[in-house]
């Protein structure tokens, strides 16, 4: 079987209200969260974007704008799958800017589950019991996401739910979703102790 062609597609359009500031733009051992994630998404796929409501997300990667204006990061969920429709690609692996301990190995493992599905996530134990922004979706998936937006249902983790995803097995603390200042100490703590564990700077 051959393996699907997925667009790395970054997340950065969410209003970060718990955050107090535009998140993807703060810097994470020295590396904006939209550049970091994206940059982990470069190491597997030939074809990165970063989709956001906001033009103010700079980075050396495609601006891709949602397509609709206050629906939530389903909306860039929609926006990647269409970008992807059009470069005739089999499908988008998503990424939200706010899970910077996502690395590449990561990414490969949800990709690599794909196959035959429509979506692929990773398990969480906290609710909704997935993570629907690291994920693998089929270029299929666009028409029921398209659906569910124009119906206003806008919980990702409904698509998953509707299509019977498939659920992988990883390190729960990859997903560390950085919501407050709080969390991204958090985050620059686990970088920083897995840095001195490879020995980097």
């Amino acid at each position: 079987m051959t393996r699907p062609s997925l667009l790395g597609a970054v997340l950065a359009g969410g209003k970060s209200r718990r955050y107090g500031r535009d998140k993807s733009l703060d810097l994470i051992a020295g590396k904006p969260l939209a550049v970091r994630a994206a940059e982990t998404l470069a190491e597997v796929f030939s074809s990165v974007v970063v989709v956001s409501s906001s033009k103010r997300v700079v980075t050396d990667w495609p601006h891709v704008p949602d397509l609709r204006e206050g629906y939530g990061p389903l909306a860039g969920v929609e926006a990647a799958l269409q970008y992807a429709a059009d470069e005739a690609l089999d499908g988008v692996f998503v990424l939200a800017c706010d899970l910077p301990l996502v690395d590449a190995s990561i990414v490969r493992s949800v990709t690599l589950a794909l196959g035959e599905q429509k979506v692929v996530a990773p398990q969480r134990k906290a609710f909704p019991g997935v993570e629907p922004l690291c994920a693998a979706y089929h270029i299929s998936c666009l028409e029921t996401v398209v659906d569910a937006l124009e119906r206003g249902e806008l919980a990702v983790h409904q698509i998953f739910e509707t299509l019977r995803g498939r659920v992988v097995r990883l390190p729960e603390e990859s997903f560390l979703n950085v919501n407050t200042p709080a969390d991204r100490e958090v985050a620059i703590a686990a970088l920083r102790r897995e840095a001195d564990q490879h020995g980097l700077p």
